[in-house]
């Protein structure tokens, strides 16, 4: 009775071990997605704009902090497998793992914030500057941000 019991722990055991698989749904540093924003938070209107970039498409977002006056408005982008690449293959990991949140005096005085934000399938990060700064530990990421961001808006 007691070896009876002792084999169906066994074999139980090894049944979980072996339906274990050995690859993960998706690596650290699979990207899901690139948010490219700006805000100003003493303005009237529309002071947040956000674009989201996925291996699906982007999508522009704005938004104030009068939701009722101000409803947030958002446009279906359309991004190419090329463009997404693009975006991807600038990211330096080591590098933007090691930012701090935010670099100068975000918003101060109302000059405005730029952030970027890259969603994993490990987490989130997001590092804020100053808005139009350059922000060298960023490059050649921000700078291919800024370039898709006025392609996609044509402004």
């Amino acid at each position: 009775r007691l070896m009876k019991l002792l084999l169906f722990i066994s074999f139980s055991a090894a049944l979980l071990v072996s339906c274990k698989t050995t690859k993960p749904a998706a690596s650290s540093e699979t990207v899901i997605s690139v948010m490219h924003g700006t805000n100003f938070g003493h303005c009237r209107g529309y002071c947040r704009k956000e674009v989201i970039f996925t291996d699906k498409g982007a999508t522009y977002v704005e938004s104030s902090v009068d939701s009722d006056r101000n409803p947030a408005k958002k446009q279906e982008l359309q991004l190419s497998a090329n463009d997404w690449k693009n975006i991807t293959s600038k990211i330096n990991w080591n590098t933007f793992n090691s930012l701090q949140e935010s670099y100068g005096c975000p918003d101060c005085a109302d000059g405005g914030s730029e952030y970027i934000e890259i969603q994993t399938a490990k987490g989130t990060k997001r590092v804020t500057i100053e808005f139009g700064k350059e922000q060298p530990e960023l490059e050649p990421l921000l700078g291919e941000l800024r370039a898709q961001r006025k392609k996609q808006l044509k402004d």
